[in-house]
């Protein structure tokens, strides 16, 4: 008897799980807060001490989360942003959505991620910053990332959509030091599309990030650049809010 086995069944997932599922959704619903509620504050705080970073901030999806940390670098019109080319599109789409443009640097043979020996000759006097990408939950070379970054005065961005949880020893002054993906650069990106390592049941991002000016940015820029309570905005945003079901789904 032939039976197909299909590469990724999220339908067994929900099998598993269905019954906590159905009581999560129905707490959600029955509280009234749909929008940037407990849950989604609860979320943040969680991935913020997991992550082992100060300041977590949900948004709509990965893609959102690139876009909203190059906005919050003030990257844009004229810049250049080194990355790799061996990536989902959201990658390079999020760089030209602020206007900036996106320099590929090849990639190592065993790793698949961006190859650190190579980012030295493409930087020129555009470059704003480095956004490497952990590829299948493989770190990359997060501490020759951030000697180059150091050496030329540039912004890290980690994609960390296809990482949460992945560990990089970047070995500090000949002590080991391990530290999560997303939390070594400036800032950090993850996703919970359905398909990645932590997937919810649908869209949803996260920025991460050490910088307290980063994180009110980002947090501005979700809310169409200001608050959704007061009706006051500083400037022109995007409607990028994690949705509260799926922060609760995710917890």
């Amino acid at each position: 008897m032939k039976m197909q086995i299909p590469l990724l069944d999220l339908k067994r997932q929900y099998r598993q799980i269905q019954d906590e599922v159905k009581e999560v959704v129905g707490e959600v619903l029955k509280s009234g807060q749909y929008i940037l509620g407990p849950n989604v504050e609860a979320l943040e705080e969680e991935v913020a001490r997991y992550c082992g970073v100060d300041y977590a901030v949900g948004v709509a999806s990965g893609t959102d989360a690139l876009r909203l940390a190059l906005l919050s670098l003030g990257i844009g019109k004229g810049d250049e942003v080194i990355t790799t080319p061996f990536t989902f599109i959201a990658t390079a789409q999020a760089i030209t959505q602020v206007g900036a443009t996106p320099v590929f640097v090849d990639i190592e043979e065993d790793t698949f991620n961006i190859d650190v020996g190579k980012i030295e000759e493409a930087i020129t006097s555009r470059t704003r910053a480095i956004l490497p990408v952990h590829l299948f939950g493989h770190s990359v070379d997060m501490k020759g990332i951030l000697e180059v970054a150091r050496k030329y005065d540039l912004f890290v961005i980690e994609d960390a959509a296809q990482a949460f949880g992945t560990e990089c020893n970047i070995d500090r002054e000949g002590s080991s030091l391990w530290k999560k993906a997303g939390s070594m650069g400036d800032v950090g990106c993850f996703s919970f599309f359905p398909t990645k390592n932590l997937g919810g049941f649908g869209d949803g991002g996260m920025v991460v990030t050490n910088n307290e000016e980063i994180a009110k940015k980002v947090r501005l820029l979700r809310v169409h650049g200001g608050s959704s309570r007061s009706y006051e905005y500083e400037m022109f945003g995007y409607n990028s809010r994690l949705d509260e079901i799926q922060a609760a789904l995710l917890r």
